[in-house]
């Protein structure tokens, strides 16, 4: 019975995320994926038991959500097993400390019992502080990855969304935990028949649960009507569809871009300020003083076609990094019509073992990793969050902040550049290699947060999907088809710098959920060792 809850939860998770049927997921399979899962671990006798649950959801739930990462290149084995592995090990660990949260102290009560007092039935709220807390840590450091999270099906739900802006996306992660323990507990009280005593404090529960959505959703229809922009830029987003694995096509590649771009130029309806592409549209290191950029591609050398754009470019490139200049940063750079490279901005997070691997200077690790996994190379981490400045045809200037790839998936990045300055996020991507429309869509519902927290647009320019913009409250004003070589004018909306909590204390109530789980671990292993 229990490995068959397991079973539902692991399938209905992945069905509430973004999916090849879903597109977007669904918010009320989000809002129940848990509850099965939940009753196996409060009827499980063991604690032990209970981490072996968490490790099988672990494994499957990650395995079909991230089923995309099996198309990583010729080292996707080490993407999907190791993401696999990884979410194994937290969710061993994370089941393991639910079930002591819903058995008490050591774990060898039943979770509730008909006589037991109505303090017992707090675990609802006790697991969605543990859930946001798991969310949270899952998403930070090294190996953090802000993906999956339950806050997303939720999200969906645009008004309800909108608390983002005072709790980040770690309001969503607890409501829609809560929702799940609340139900859960439901479904158990009605089962085994609890006193009258406890089932009225489940029933609280619930009805907590369901005002705190009320209450979001409130605020949220509140809000939204007074979020207006002061200001409209115009912007070209080329989205090349160019295979990012195919060796020695740069220059086709390239001259690809240029013409995708100046035939959006010539059908735009109004004129445009700026171009933008996506991340890594040029290979190699851009410099006014290399002469490969007035020759290169032959048809169109790219410097002849800065001048037939007469607007700045925004695009992808590496820049050197480090004393030597050997090193190299996943940059943005800022191209002047002229050819001046007006600011960069090098990539902080760096994806896990692939653009960034510990102890790549020695040289045992870096034979294993080019003879067995198929990396050759590494990125150097960007060193500072400043927006570039985008000069504007009436002589002002946009500031905009640059997260690259997946870094607009981490609410601290764009939140640096906003703090900084930035009047608009520009997101430079590359997902070309995933060829799954549910990666491109799990990454954007990720990163549409970002506008509601930081209320501030954003706009998405990818190789192959999903290039778009979002205004400040959330919504998407426009966007391009996945995998389709084209390019598109877009309205940039530009909004008045505004106060949010989230602005000012960035991820406070994922650090606190994450703290009060840590010092209830920390508190039961002392009361464990003197008894």
């Amino acid at each position: 019975m229990s490995v068959g809850l397991t079973l539902a939860s692991s399938l209905l998770l992945p069905i509430a995320l973004p999916n090849e049927f879903l597109p977007w997921g669904a918010t009320l399979p989000g809002l129940v994926a848990l509850v099965p899962v939940l009753v196996a671990v409060y009827r499980v006798p063991t604690r032990r038991t209970a981490s072996r649950l968490g490790l099988l959801f672990g494994v499957l739930s990650t395995a079909i959500a991230n089923y995309w990462l099996a198309f990583f290149g010729e080292f996707s084995v080490w993407t999907i097993g190791g993401t696999i592995l990884v979410y194994a090990g937290y969710n061993y660990l994370l089941f393991g400390f639910l079930h002591v949260i819903a058995h008490g102290h050591d774990g060898t009560v039943p979770a509730i019992r008909p006589t037991d007092r109505p303090r017992r039935a707090m675990r609802p709220f006790w697991i969605a502080v543990a859930w946001t807390g798991y969310e949270y840590l899952k998403s930070v450091g090294f190996l953090g990855y802000p993906w999956g999270l339950v806050a997303y099906p939720l999200a969906r739900w645009n008004s309800v969304a909108q608390i983002a802006e005072i709790t980040g996306v770690w309001g969503l992660s607890f409501m829609a935990a809560y929702v799940n323990a609340a139900i859960a507990d439901l479904v158990l009280c009605r089962a085994e028949g609890f006193g009258r005593r406890v089932t009225r404090s489940v029933a609280a529960h619930a009805v907590a649960a369901a005002l705190l959505v009320a209450v979001a959703a409130g605020f949220g229809a509140w809000q939204l009507p007074r979020i207006r922009p002061s200001g409209e830029r115009s912007m070209l987003l080329v989205q090349q569809n160019v295979d990012s694995w195919r060796p020695g096509r740069f220059a086709d590649a390239l001259l690809q871009a240029e013409d995708l771009t100046l035939r959006g130029i010539a059908t735009a309806d109004r004129p445009i300020d700026a171009v933008v592409w996506s991340e890594t549209a040029l290979r190699r290191t851009y410099s006014t003083a290399d002469a490969y950029w007035t020759e290169t591609p032959a048809p169109l050398p790219f410097r002849a076609f800065l001048d037939l754009i007469d607007v700045p470019l925004v695009t992808g490139a590496p820049m050197p990094a480090g004393p030597s200049g050997r090193d190299a940063t996943n940059s943005v750079l800022v191209v002047s019509q002229r050819g001046e490279l007006l600011g960069s901005y090098g990539k902080q997070q760096l994806v896990p073992f692939a653009e960034s691997i510990p102890f790549w200077s020695v040289p045992a690790v870096q034979e294993f990793f080019r003879s067995v996994v198929g990396l050759y190379g590494t990125w150097v981490p960007g060193d500072n969050s400043r927006p570039l400045p985008l000069p504007l045809p009436e002589g002002d200037t946009l500031m905009i902040g640059t997260p690259i790839c997946f870094e607009d998936a981490f609410g601290w990045v764009p939140r640096a550049m906003v703090r900084n300055g930035a009047e608009v996020l520009v997101n430079l991507t590359n997902n070309s290699w995933s060829r799954q429309d549910s990666a491109q869509t799990q990454h954007f519902v990720a990163a549409r947060l970002r506008t509601i927290e930081l209320r501030t647009t954003l706009v998405r320019s990818t190789n192959s999907g999903l290039s778009a913009v979002v205004d400040a409250t959330g919504r998407t004003t426009d966007s391009l088809p996945m995998f389709v070589g084209t390019s598109k004018r877009v309205d940039v909306p530009v909004y008045p710098s505004r106060w949010t909590l989230y602005r000012a204390w960035g991820d406070w109530l994922g650090i606190l959920a994450a703290i009060t789980v840590l010092l209830r671990v920390a508190a039961g292993g002392i009361r464990a060792r003197r008894r």
